[in-house]
């Protein structure tokens, strides 16, 4: 009783403290959403029943009916929105939307002698869905009339009564006449909604100007088709990834994401009322409203969530059966997506209705989210997983640019939410601040579109991360040559989101698209925030980042790691903050971890650091707060790099008693024009180039490298001018690592390459920005030459993402996918080199393959070999030997009936 009171204490005193505004938008809102919900389990009751009642061949026919009365529905939200902002229009729309259903329904059960054997329905059934025409627009209508003059019991009224009619009425008549039945229920539900929403229609009508007093005047007409527009557009990012997977998947695997997007719509089904109740507040122009909406979209989307985590495959098992118990894992993810898309509806409806400007960016932006998701699915959705995650992506990006465009209009805050109100701020007075939000949001969509598969190093990447735990740490201290930090990462990743190719690669596109926003921090802190600004944006596009953002291995990780300790080691120099000591001790700690060449930067900053203590020791200046800094940091650093040591030693032992080395695997795609196989000037040069301009052609390469006395000219004219202490570390950031490593290579060449210099690329377009920014003083000097960095940058990303003579690329996905095409049981697939099992195994795990070299056995008559091959991947003139050896063998044997040349691979197919 003491807790209940002490409860009630607090509620009261929160009363107290909100607005009556805003305390009445709450209630609306939580009495609505109660309603919904209410109606969503009632219906979800209805079919279970149903499923439990009728034959399992009748219930599929009841579902498809169910399945073409929500698509017939789908309009009827930008309907309700329509009619919520203009509530009196409505009244006199009625009848037109009457005349509409009746001609629909007309059309529908004419039709049905045809329809109805197309769809494998009963005839009898069509004509039931054409009695359903007539009411779906018009309840649609009718419901978003009580939004408008808030009728809000009476429309929960509404809501409540379908589900119950379907239930008591539905469940009665589908027991006496079958599925049938049950859709002849489910319309009399529909007619008895409409009929509530109707009721006291004319008491209201005769009491017009105490409605006029309560809801204001119609919204315009411009706000009322920009809020459909938002609401259509948010129908089709809610249900085209369905449809596209049904065209795009086989039919079993799309059945198993039908089953993912059934649950998923039921989050987006409980949060639809939200904005519709939101509208009338925001059109008469009560933006108090807008916290409460979000509030209570945040919480249902947020308790769906939680529903959905705490047990996924038991949720799936007793819904939809066992068969399905394989999509459990991907259920919390595409909840999480709809209840994103909840929050997005809300933002678009307060925007539009609220009459802003920048209601045409809210639209736009909606309508790019649900391309994005199209262009997603297609690209990635190679089963539902992909489907799913597309949705993810897609949703996530436009609700954090909503979000960021709201916090730019908020109205002023109370004290008590400073950091919320300290944020507004920002974003309202320093454009700069939004500028690297939408460059991060920007990023992080390139890094999305991967247009290549996994490569050798990717697919040895998943192919630990599917083991245990344990037998990955065993299998990386035996065969590998790299930290545990980002495979660990990847096998908490390939659990959660599986192992497909965009959920193997969402550690590095999120470490990636974190780079951005950390080289606005560096930029800024090192010089000023028109370095930072302009370091950001061509983080967005550079080559290099982009391309390792994309890959499943621990580069982008490595990059961001590095950025944060050079980061927080200025604010060292300049503040001496314990916060930043924190930081540059984790960062550093976790570059060892993911990287064994990060240590090259770790000393590096070691040896900053005594050298700054040593010159302000010299200067007089206080140096003991530092210098205790910098003793717990290597303390700390050491502690946690000493279970390192042993791991490291043995990976060492290991790799030097099987005559690899302690290095990488083969060089590969050194452009020949420029590295090939020694060390020289020309070697550093393509580094620099792929550091800044990313991968190309070799011809791409000779005209880049031919321009190197301009790159001269500027590197003498950045010495020409004063160069700050800042400007030192982060050159010795890029240069001190670059030599270290064409030390090693000249032990092991193929240590000298840009992968393994990840650290040095961000520090590097921090200079190159700095080199913009301090030379060009001018604004429009400024304005030019940053528009011609970032044009080449977005050029190179271009022809390095699109050339397929790019030496880079390895089309594995592409050149398996005409295998898998064309092999039949019994046929084999021979590869060289022996490296390519794992990518083999990832996309073809269904073939009977081994390596050049081996025992080839004959294959029966009819049967067919394939060899694949990527000489680029070759260890030496033995490789290329025992492919020829075999290619010989083969043409012996049978006839070559076809061969294919794809980037970096080869693919012969004899018979």
């Amino acid at each position: 009783m003491a807790a209940l009171s002490t409860t009630a204490a607090v509620l009261r005193r929160v009363r107290t403290r909100l607005p009556d505004d805003t305390v009445a938008a709450t209630g609306d809102q939580l009495r609505v959403a109660a309603g919904q919900m209410g109606a969503g389990l009632g219906n979800m009751a209805f079919a279970l029943v149903m499923a439990r009642r009728l034959a399992p061949g009748s219930f599929a026919q009841l579902a498809a009916f169910l399945a073409l009365y929500s698509v017939l529905s789908l309009p009827g939200s930008s309907i309700s929105a329509a009619a919520a902002l203009a509530p009196r229009r409505a009244a006199t729309l009625s009848r037109a939307m009457v005349a509409g259903g009746v001609v629909l329904g007309v059309a529908l059960a004419a039709s049905a002698p045809w329809s109805g054997p197309a769809l494998r329905l009963p005839v009898a059934m069509m004509v039931v869905l054409g009695l359903s025409g007539p009411v779906l627009s018009t309840l649609a209508l009718e419901r978003g009339r009580l939004y408008g003059e808030r009728g809000h019991g009476r429309l929960v009224s509404s809501l409540l009564v379908e589900p119950s009619a379907r239930l008591t009425l539905g469940v009665a008549l589908a027991t006496a006449a079958g599925a049938v039945g049950g859709a002849v229920g489910v319309t009399l539900a529909g007619y008895g909604a409409l009929e509530t929403a109707r009721r006291g229609r004319r008491r209201r009508a005769g009491a017009r100007g105490a409605s006029s007093a309560t809801t204001g005047p119609d919204a315009a007409a411009g706000t009322v088709l920009w809020t459909m527009a938002g609401f259509v557009l948010a129908v089709v990012l809610q249900n085209q990834d369905l449809l596209i997977a049904n065209r795009v998947l086989a039919p079993a695997a799309a059945g198993r994401f039908a089953v993912v997007s059934t649950i998923g719509g039921i989050a987006a089904f409980a949060t639809l009322t939200t904005p519709l109740v939101l509208l009338p507040r925001s059109s008469a122009g009560r933006s108090a409203a807008l916290s409460p909406a979000l509030g209570v979209t945040a919480l249902v989307g947020g308790l769906a969530v939680l529903a959905s985590a705490l047990s996924p495959r038991a949720l799936v098992v007793h819904l939809f059966g066992p068969r399905y118990a394989g999509v459990a894992p991907l259920v919390a993810p595409y909840v999480f997506a709809m209840a994103l898309l909840g929050v997005a509806r809300v933002l678009v409806a307060h925007r539009c209705a609220h009459g802003s400007r920048s209601r045409l960016v809210a639209v736009t932006l909606v309508a790019a989210a649900a391309l994005t998701q199209a262009a997603l699915v297609l690209r990635f959705g190679h089963d539902p997983r992909g489907v799913a995650l597309s949705t993810l992506a897609a949703t996530a990006g436009l609700t954090t640019s909503l979000g960021v465009l709201e916090l730019v209009r908020l109205p002023a805050v109370h004290r008590r939410w400073a950091p919320v109100s300290a944020l507004r701020t920002a974003l309202r007075t320093r454009p700069v601040a939004l500028a690297v939000a939408g460059a991060t949001v920007a990023g992080a969509g390139l890094r999305f579109v991967v247009p290549r598969g996994l490569w050798l190093d990717e697919a040895t990447s998943v192919f630990q991360a599917r083991m245990g735990f344990h037998a990955m740490l065993v299998n990386l201290r035996t065969t590998d040559v790299h930290p545990p930090l980002y495979f660990t990462v990847l096998w908490g990743t390939v659990r959660a989101f599986g192992s497909g190719e965009l959920a193997v690669r969402l550690p590095s596109i999120a470490a990636g698209t974190l780079v951005i926003p950390m080289l606005y921090l560096l930029g800024t802190e090192a010089y000023d925030r028109r370095t930072g600004v302009l370091a950001a944006c061509s983080g967005v596009a550079a080559p290099i980042m982009t391309w390792y953002s994309q890959e499943a291995r621990m580069y982008a990780l490595l990059m961001l790691f590095a950025v944060i300790a050079l980061w927080a080691q200025v604010r060292i120099f300049k503040r001496n903050r314990p916060l930043d000591w924190a930081v540059y001790i984790v960062s550093s700690a976790a570059l060892a971890w993911t990287q064994y060449f990060g240590l090259f930067q770790l000393a590096l900053q070691q040896a900053a650091f005594v050298a700054v203590l040593v010159v302000r020791h010299r200067r007089g200046e206080p140096t003991r707060a530092m210098a205790l800094g910098w003793v717990t940091s290597v303390l700390v650093i050491g502690a946690a790099l000493a279970p390192l040591v042993p791991f490291a030693h043995q990976q060492f032992v290991v790799n030097q008693a099987g005559g690899k080395g302690f290095g990488g695997p083969g060089q590969v795609g050194t452009a020949a024009s420029l590295a090939a196989n020694h060390l020289g000037v020309y070697a550093a040069l393509a580094n620099l180039i792929w550091a800044i301009w990313g991968y190309h052609s070799d011809a791409a390469m000779a005209l880049l490298a031919a321009a190197w006395p301009l790159g001269m000219l500027g590197a003498l004219g950045m010495l020409g001018r004063r160069r700050r202490p800042v400007t030192t570390l982060l050159l010795a950031a890029v240069l001190v690592p670059g030599m270290a490593m064409f030390a090693l290579g000249v032990v092991k060449r193929d240590l000298f390459d840009i992968r393994y210099l990840s650290t040095t690329v961000p520090p590097l377009f921090v200079l190159v920005a700095r080199g913009v920014t301090g030379l060009a003083r001018n604004t429009k000097v400024l304005v030019a030459a940053s528009a011609i960095l970032l044009a080449s940058l977005a050029g190179g990303l271009v022809d390095q993402q699109t050339n397929g003579s790019n030496p880079r690329l390895y089309d594995f996905r592409g050149a398996l996918a005409m295998v898998n095409a064309d092999a039949h049981r019994g046929d084999t697939l021979v590869y060289d080199p022996g490296d390519l099992r794992q990518v083999i195994e990832y996309y073809s795990p269904r073939l009977t393959v081994e390596p050049v070299g081996g025992a080839l056995v004959p294959s029966p008559h009819g049967h067919t070999v394939f060899v694949l091959a990527s000489r680029a991947l070759m260890n030496g003139s033995s490789d290329r030997s025992d492919l020829n050896d075999t290619l010989r063998t083969l043409r012996a044997r049978g006839h070559l009936v076809a061969r294919h040349d794809i980037p970096n691979v080869e693919v012969w197919e004899f018979r």
